[in-house]
């Protein structure tokens, strides 16, 4: 009923008002009512992570683009049930937008870059994703997968409700977090060239690299990231 009635009232105050004026008062009181939207802890995180992407060089108009998703990520990181050792949310830039290369680029490890070794068209993905920027919400980062393989740590998340990263996600996580001071994390959502070899993102001599393994490879230092949802 009280659903209803907010519906009931919404039109009754937006009858003969301009769209515009309509959407900007109802995001002004959603802000007002809420103020955990722009103000609260999952806002510091999405701000701090659109500062990561500016200090790493991301191109202004892809930051642009994320910034104007904030609200809706945040509400939707609200509603998760997010682990405490999980990340609530990390932004994605598909390769289509950004090639793998220039991604590598923002993965820091104290003064060292990332590098990419393979061959973008040669990446499959494996779960679907969006086609356009997005957020991977309530992020487990490989730790409870380390020392299985990839074909194992596949069927166990699976099992689990949840989705394996992809090479850009792991991307973003590596970009995002200090997870590869940790661990190196496989990008058990997608494969390289031929069946069976699965990208990954480790630590080299000269820093971050992407490379790639076999799924059946199992080790010690190693774990399949892994996520709830995309949007």
């Amino acid at each position: 009923m009280a659903k209803a009635k907010l519906v009931k009232d919404f039109k009754t105050l937006s009858q003969g008002q301009k769209l515009a004026d309509v959407d900007a008062a109802f995001e002004k009181a959603r802000q007002e009512t809420f103020p955990e939207i722009v103000t609260g802890p999952l806002s510091k995180l999405f701000d701090s992570q659109m500062e990561t992407l500016k200090q790493r060089g991301c191109p202004s108009d892809i930051i642009k683009a994320l910034v104007k998703m904030k609200n809706g990520v945040i509400s939707k990181a609200l509603k998760n049930q997010t682990p405490k050792n999980h990340i609530p949310f990390i932004p994605v830039i598909p390769r289509s937008m950004l090639n793998i290369d220039e991604q590598m680029k923002m993965v820091h490890y104290r003064d060292k870059k990332g590098y990419n070794y393979l061959n973008q068209s040669a990446l499959k993905d494996v779960v679907d994703i969006p086609g356009k920027l997005y957020f991977i919400f309530d992020v487990e980062d490989g730790q409870d997968m380390l020392g299985k393989s990839p074909e194992k740590a596949e069927s166990l998340i699976k099992k689990s409700g949840r989705s394996c990263l992809t090479t850009e996600e792991v991307i973003a996580l590596c970009i995002h977090t200090n997870v590869l001071s940790e661990h190196y994390v496989d990008c058990t959502g997608s494969r390289y060239g031929r069946a069976g070899l699965i990208p990954f993102v480790y630590l080299g001599g000269d820093g971050p690299e992407l490379r790639w393994h076999y799924s059946d490879g199992a080790y010690v230092g190693w774990g399949s990231a892994s996520c709830r949802s995309r949007a």
